[in-house]
């Protein structure tokens, strides 16, 4: 079973016609739905915005369900030029932009766990990828054009980047990130401390720059749901 998260209501509506058997339970102030995407189990769940939040609804699935893996998906904003709007990048490992503990450790570095970056399970995403690779396939049969996929690091944090000033800071702090986001690392925490794979998968939405009105975003968050939803459909398959 894996534990399906995202932090905008537009990707979860986008999610949630893929459930097939779908059942509603609730805990923690949160809506958990149970459920299958092709042959694949799944929780699917609305993360809320930031670590905290997101941590919390990880937290208490993982404590709740027999949860195997966890995947999580959703928009970010680029740091790196070369990255299109609707491009998608896979996760090799994230980090905390905003976790500055000096100077008893490091910038970036968790407190206790030795480590700057939390890494994403190769294995996961490798299936992710392949699974990738088969709705690409499809796509180009059917006559559109794929997002590109990227593999590297992610930063999060708890503000949304939106000024060059800011955008700045982060790529000060984790240089090889690819993309800023505000959930990816604290549930790649969780993950790490539970002993689950994780994976987290972002469609890039801006350039940090907030050049784009609300409703381009909100209309990007539903097309990240549907990518989300037809590489998810892609990935029990040989």
């Amino acid at each position: 079973m894996i534990l399906l998260l995202s932090a905008m209501p537009e990707e979860i509506a986008a999610l949630r016609p893929g459930l097939t058997s779908s059942e509603l339970q609730f805990g923690a102030g949160r809506e958990f739905a149970l459920g299958a995407i092709d042959a694949q189990p799944v929780v699917l769940a609305f993360s809320r915005w930031g670590k905290v939040a997101a941590a919390a609804t990880a937290a208490h699935a993982l404590s709740r369900y027999p949860i195997q893996a966890v995947v999580f998906t959703g928009i970010a904003g680029a740091l790196k030029q070369d990255l299109k709007i609707g491009d998608l990048v896979l996760a090799d490992r994230l980090f905390q932009h905003d976790l500055d503990a000096r100077p008893f450790f490091a910038p970036t570095e968790v407190p206790l766990l030795g480590l700057s970056a939390l890494p994403a399970c190769e294995r996961l995403s490798a299936r992710l990828v392949s699974a990738y690779g088969r709705w690409a396939t499809a796509e180009r049969h059917a006559g559109h054009m794929p997002p590109t996929l990227h593999r590297g690091a992610i930063a999060t944090g708890d503000q949304v980047i939106g000024d060059e000033v800011a955008r700045a800071r982060v790529q000060r702090v984790t240089p090889e990130a690819l993309c800023v986001e505000m959930e990816g690392a604290a549930v790649a925490q969780v993950c790490h401390e539970f002993g689950l794979p994780y994976a987290c998968l972002r469609m890039i939405s801006d350039h940090a720059d907030e050049r784009l009105t609300p409703e381009q975003v909100y209309s990007l968050a539903r097309r990240s749901g549907e990518t989300t939803l037809g590489i998810l459909r892609h990935l029990s398959k040989p």
